[in-house]
């Protein structure tokens, strides 16, 4: 199984649902962690230390997007 791609178009899919009001932006970073805690449990789960770190790289990358959707994290522009 492909947890790379899996977990990329569960992201791709909750950014369109945002982008497209179907979702609110808090509604989307819960659903981003649990995709984000997914992939770090796959990543210990999996054989091979490149996938799983590309695994934890994804995880991580993940959560700094979170983390600038914390309002007092956004920038206005």
């Amino acid at each position: 199984m492909n947890y790379l791609k899996q977990y990329a178009d569960q992201v791709a899919t909750i950014s369109n649902d945002m982008k497209a009001g179907n979702i609110s932006m808090e509604e989307g970073a819960e659903k981003l962690l649990v995709v984000a805690e997914r992939a770090e449990q796959s990543s210990v789960l999996v054989t091979g230390a490149v996938y799983s770190d590309l695994l934890n790289e994804m995880a991580a990358k993940i959560y700094a997007v979170v983390d600038k959707m914390i309002p007092e994290h956004r920038i206005i522009q």
